[in-house]
């Protein structure tokens, strides 16, 4: 369902369009500035989180320490401030692109050289921030934004710098209870022995989840799995740092060691900063920095004249994407013939009525004329038929529609589904078939 903020007014200026995504903390929503009219990304506070005096300085808090580790590397902070019917906000840009976390649930596992350019970007970004007092203490795939820039180069951003443990005299004293050195914060997967026992964290904290993040970018999967005690039973019990190449084999053995390194369970052993994990992974794999392939967007436009502006966008959008990159689908369904259309990057919240049980939340990663690639938290039967609603691209209208399950691949508690559009509104091809064309054909 569509969510009761769309369509109100947060501190006179910004009007709230679509649902992205929900969060146990907060929400982000898709917004139009009333004056500037700029699309730009505010963060609140969840319904339930409203009461809590904690959650609104945290909120708040993040706002100061985005601004204080300004880099390309980070999303951007636009503003900040409190409303009196919807209490604390941040403003962010609005980008246009996939969390790592969606991509390994499409893709299980990266490619070397895109894992390792990706790993630099983090790591200069985060370096950055570590370098100005900043500890992000939750460096994971979800954290983690692959987007592209109005060149349309891809560029990798982190998006949330919450539950940071920021140097004393970067905040006011109020917020200093925030921040302690001694909380257990984080997500357990991700966090470095020091954290998950209640330690002093420092730059080689962010170093451990780097290196956990691209642990699982090239083998699908974290060595650590489960909930806090359980994570915590296993780091205990560990004696060395998990090893790459038993898991993935044709890792290069420098590249292997250096992700090792930086997953040292004692602080002292790991990279020092999360610069000398940088200069590693470029040594040990030999890549120059490159633009990445993440968000598999289709080539530019070739430039033949056509009839008119919507023929070639609706051949532009139409050529053939590359074929599903899981092995599951409908039997006899031949997946090249049926992927007919291009799909592009598209986050949105969406509401799935499978055909028994009830209604589950969900995002989108990617869109086309045909269908949707959705991030569910359980598996749903191939050939099942669904109910969707979610905000139509551009135009933010709520869409509500049937569609069939094509394709799952499972992994680390999500399952990636492809599902394909029944009876396709009029409204929603037209919207999507201009979505794609802009995203496919940035420089236009």
């Amino acid at each position: 369902m569509s969510d009761p903020l769309v369509g109100t007014i947060v501190d006179v200026r910004y009007e709230l369009r679509r649902l992205i995504a929900r969060g146990g903390m907060g929400l982000i929503l898709e917004a139009h500035h009333k004056f500037t009219r700029r699309i730009v990304a505010i963060k609140l506070l969840s319904e339930a989180m409203q009461s809590q005096p904690e959650a609104h300085a945290r909120l708040l808090r993040e706002a100061h320490a985005l601004t204080a580790v300004r880099h390309p590397g980070f999303v951007e902070v636009l503003d900040a401030g409190v409303c009196r019917d919807h209490g604390p906000y941040v403003v962010l840009e609005m980008l246009e692109g996939r969390t790592l976390d969606g991509i390994l649930a499409a893709r299980r596992r990266l490619e070397l050289e895109d894992a390792v350019q990706l790993g630099r970007q983090v790591c200069d970004a985060v370096a950055h921030a570590n370098a100005r007092g900043v500890v992000h203490r939750d460096i994971k795939p979800s954290n983690v934004f692959v987007a592209r820039n109005e060149l349309g180069q891809e560029t990798v951003k982190i998006i949330d710098l919450g539950v940071a443990a920021v140097a004393e005299g970067q905040l006011a004293e109020h917020d200093a209870k925030l921040t302690t050195a001694h909380q257990v914060i984080g997500t357990p997967e991700y966090m470095a022995p020091e954290q998950l026992f209640g330690r002093e964290v420092d730059a080689r904290t962010d170093v451990y989840g780097i290196g956990m993040t691209l642990y699982e970018c090239l083998t699908g999967e974290v060595p650590y799995a489960g909930t806090y005690p359980e994570v915590l039973v296993r780091v205990s019990n560990a004696i060395e740092p998990p090893h790459v190449r038993a898991k993935r084999a044709d890792v290069p053995a420098a590249v292997a060691t250096v992700i090792e390194h930086a997953l040292e369970l004692q602080a002292s052993a790991r990279f020092a900063t999360a610069s000398e994990l940088a200069r590693a992974l470029a040594a040990s794999s030999g890549f120059t920095a490159k633009s990445s392939s993440l968000l598999s967007l289709p080539a530019p436009r070739d430039g033949r004249k056509d009839d008119s502006e919507t023929e070639h966008a609706i051949r532009l959008v139409r050529r053939k994407a590359r074929p599903p990159e899981t092995p599951t689908h409908l039997e006899g369904d031949d997946p090249i013939k049926r992927r007919q259309f291009v799909r592009v990057p598209y986050v949105t919240a969406v509401r799935v009525k499978p055909p028994t049980g009830e209604e589950l939340g969900a995002r989108s990663e990617e869109i086309s004329e045909e269908g949707m690639l959705v991030v569910l938290p359980m598996t749903l039967a191939v050939g099942a038929q669904l109910k969707l609603r979610f905000a139509g691209p551009g135009t933010a209208q709520i869409v509500d529609i049937e569609a069939t399950v094509r394709w799952t691949h499972e992994g680390r508690g999500r399952t990636a589904t492809g599902v394909q559009f029944v009876n396709t509104p009029p409204s929603l091809r037209s919207s999507v078939i201009r979505y794609v064309a802009a995203i496919s054909s940035p420089e236009q």
